[in-house]
């Protein structure tokens, strides 16, 4: 049962979640980010019925007299979902101990305040610009109502298709190619002299958030496993993890200048690896970003791409975890 805060004691209340009591009892928990949420205060009084207010009013009655309740991190029953099997008499995290089957929690705080930018025009809120630049957005959504979440869903559906095409053809055809995976995925010569090669379609967006402050690193990105649940709990979600990238700052020291890649020698179905190759900005093939941005303009949806599709030799960038991506310098090797 939750309860009041009190004021004169509290300043503020920290509780773990029950994601987080699961990753102390596996030894990974490692908090990094923080955010800041505000869906409990009413700026507005008129929202619940009762008459205007002046400024000094909406402070005095957010900061001394609103009581505010403790924090709530658990929504179901506590032996629900966590208690061991009944044939056996130890929990299976004893010993096989996983961080990707967590038990699903009813609450989700999904309403977190971002940063907006100050420019001359005020009535501007940040906002998301997603352009697919190869495959196609099928369907989309405001929110997820599978999993009744406030987050945006965009379905977009890639197709792989197997061709036959002549050997020399196809060797004109990727000639003067600079993807390392077009020319992989052949197989070799047959008696015809024909080739059989995957034609791939693959997932190429562009993603922008606009009206904010650009900044180096801005997005996360994460992979789940969607699987079906029952009626009640949706669908499951099994975080994926990436295993083929070193941290770059250990415990507020920075151990390399630049990101270093892990030579993965065996993939779980665990790792996001085993599933997806995800290249971001100047990792993606330049070739391919060119000609696909090539399609829109100024008038339909401007694509800013980080490296210039004019330019035929590619130039080394060095990336500095205090501002964006810069230039070589002639000095550096």
């Amino acid at each position: 049962m939750s309860k009041f805060l009190n004021k004169k004691e509290q300043v503020f209340d920290l509780k773990l979640t029950n994601y987080g009591h699961h990753l102390i009892s596996v030894g990974s928990f490692k908090p990094t980010y923080y955010a800041f949420l505000d869906d409990n205060v009413v700026y507005d009084s008129a929202h619940f019925g009762r008459t205007a207010e002046v400024q000094s009013d909406i402070h005095q009655r957010i900061k001394q007299e609103t009581p505010y309740l403790e924090s709530l991190v658990l929504f179901e029953e506590v032996g629900k979902n966590n208690m061991p099997d009944s044939e056996v008499n130890f929990f299976q995290s004893d010993i096989t101990p996983t961080k990707k089957n967590p038990r699903i929690d009813e609450f989700r705080f999904n309403s977190l305040l971002g940063d907006s930018f100050v420019s001359e025009d005020k009535q501007k809120l940040p906002s998301w610009k997603v352009v697919s630049l190869q495959s196609d957005i099928s369907s989309s959504t405001f929110v997820d109502t599978v999993n009744n979440t406030r987050i945006p869903q965009i379905n977009i559906t890639a197709n792989y298709s197997k061709r036959v095409m002549d050997k020399q053809d196809f060797a004109n055809l990727t000639f003067n190619t600079s993807d390392e995976r077009a020319l992989e995925a052949v197989s070799r010569p047959f008696a015809d002299d024909k080739v059989i090669y995957l034609e791939m379609n693959d997932v190429m967006v562009y993603l922008e958030e606009v009206n904010t402050e650009v900044l180096n690193e801005n997005f996360d990105i994460e992979v789940f496993l969607v699987q079906d649940g029952d009626s009640t709990s949706g669908q499951r979600l099994t975080r994926k993890y990436f295993q083929n990238k070193q941290e770059q700052i250990v415990d507020d020291m920075m151990v390399a200048p630049n990101p270093i890649e892990n030579q993965i020698q065996d993939l779980t179905p665990d790792s996001a690896e085993q599933y997806f190759s995800v290249f971001l900005d100047s990792e993606i093939d330049r070739e391919t970003a060119c000609k696909l941005a090539s399609n829109f303009n100024k008038e339909s949806y401007y694509i800013d791409l980080d490296f210039d599709c004019n330019m035929a030799i590619k130039e080394d960038l060095f990336y500095d975890i205090y501002g964006s991506e810069t230039e070589a310098e002639i000095c550096q090797t």
